[in-house]
């Protein structure tokens, strides 16, 4: 008997679980206070006093700042919303109540993720396999630990999921549509500091299609708007949307800390503690200090996206482009882990093969049509553009990879991209390749929750 979609949805959904569940297992026979840590709540005022918590300052990190606000309106560097939705759902009382609060609502929107993560995969229309690959990726990745342990990503990771469905979305009523998107927007800009980062990415998509279309058919800046008006208006107005949508909700929190502290801009300014300045840093590129899946998420963006501009320079000049793909052996496959590594070996043996006149493969995407649609994508480029403006932002405001791990991997908005990249995949290294990262994850999603239960730095 066949399952349906929706069985297999539920199936996957369970297996995801499942195995990030016994991945916490593990952790907690390895270090019992993993246990004890996610499944109550400690005082301020307790952890002080424990003599064996040595770092006190690391036992809860940014759930302190949430904590403190479910009881009382704050104006600082974190946002409200998520606060205020376990205020009004659970009147909390105490900081530990809070506590308990925020964890609750993070498991609900963890769980309830999974299973639309693997419908938006399939909704892409990637092979069933790779669907199911990718939302294991998605669920146990180490950083996935932020979204069950009380902090933002959660629900910030739900919402982004419902933002990627609604631009999607070709059967529901435009109107309904724009209407539950500035809604989504809305919220998501008052649990994060994502202004930047949204409009960036909106901006981006539209520039980056507009141009594409501009190259690819010899036209003028007139006639290019025209096509843009004519064949990307929905997009267009969900763009203007969204940005509307980022203002109005930055700007009631920004009312709230201008009556609170006097500063319509304090959220931004209070960023500065954390050591960002505006400055130009490209140092984040060849320092190997930084934990392994930091440096994945500094460099596997930039190597997927350099891909990405060499399909799209064969697509849009017609002409073929020649690339070295390697084997897939186990040295090749540790250097995966050390991303600057794998880049510089790239480069060494391609040159090597072109020098020595070896046998390489071609890409000739001139005249795809598999292409034609990808490139045309608005929600390609949104992803794409969103985890791009976090390396930016990194790049010019801290001299270190500053938790952007966390930012990558325990959002959804890399693997939609990478879902994308492997929707006309029928190369079975390339799902060998996923299930290695997977063995990855499953490692350090182990590892994460044993230093959680030891209070050290998660990302």
């Amino acid at each position: 008997m066949k399952l349906t979609e929706i069985q297999k949805n539920i199936a996957i959904s369970l297996l995801s679980f499942g195995l990030f569940g016994i991945c916490l297992l593990i952790a907690i026979l390895i270090e019992p206070n993993t246990l004890e840590k996610l499944f109550s709540a400690k005082s301020i005022e307790e952890i002080e006093s424990d003599k064996s918590i040595l770092d006190k300052a690391g036992y809860y990190y940014d759930l302190t700042a949430y904590a403190a606000m479910t009881l009382k309106d704050k104006c600082i560097a974190f946002y409200p919303m998520f606060p205020w939705i376990v205020r009004n759902l659970f009147r909390p009382h105490t900081f530990e109540q809070g506590i308990i609060g925020l964890k609750i609502i993070s498991f609900i929107c963890f769980t309830v993720g999974i299973p639309v993560f693997f419908s938006l995969c399939r909704n892409i229309d990637i092979k069933h396999n790779t669907a199911f690959l990718l939302t294991l990726m998605y669920t146990i990745s180490p950083m996935a630990i932020f979204r069950v342990i009380g902090y933002t990503e959660g629900l910030f990771s739900l919402l982004s999921l419902i933002l990627i469905w609604l631009i999607t979305n070709t059967k529901l009523n435009k109107i309904i549509i724009y209407i539950f998107l500035f809604c989504t927007v809305f919220i998501m800009s008052l649990t994060r500091p994502v202004a930047i980062q949204i409009t960036f990415s909106v901006l981006a998509s539209l520039i980056t299609i507009g141009l594409i279309e501009k190259l690819k058919n010899r036209l003028n800046w007139y006639d290019t708007f025209q096509i843009m008006k004519a064949k990307y208006s929905h997009f267009i107005y969900q763009s203007l949307i969204i940005i509307i949508a980022v203002i109005i909700g930055y700007s009631i929190y920004g009312f709230i800390c201008a009556e609170l502290r006097g500063d319509f801009f304090a959220p931004f300014n209070d960023q500065k503690l954390w050591g960002k300045a505006l400055g130009f840093y490209p140092q984040i590129f060849v320092s190997l200090e930084y934990p392994l899946f930091e440096q994945m998420s500094l460099f596997f963006p930039i190597i997927l996206g350099v891909g990405t501009i060499l399909c799209l320079y064969s697509f849009i000049k017609e002409t073929e482009i020649k690339v070295f793909i390697p084997s897939l052996n186990f040295i090749w496959l540790v250097m995966m882990l050390y991303p600057s590594i794998l880049i510089c070996a790239y480069l060494l043996v391609f040159i090597f093969k072109l020098i020595t006149k070896a046998k390489i493969s071609t890409v000739n995407l001139s005249s795809s049509q598999k292409a034609k649609d990808l490139f045309s994508t608005y929600i390609f480029w949104f992803c794409f553009s969103f985890v791009i403006s976090h390396i930016l932002i990194n790049l010019f405001t801290v001299n270190k990879i500053y938790s952007l791990a966390r930012f990558t991997f325990s959002l959804p908005f890399f693997f939609i991209y990478l879902a994308y990249i492997l929707k006309n995949n029928i190369n079975i290294r390339v799902n060998n390749i996923l299930k290695w990262f997977i063995l990855v994850e499953i490692i350090a999603l182990v590892e994460q929750w044993v230093r959680y239960g030891r209070n050290l730095w998660i990302g």
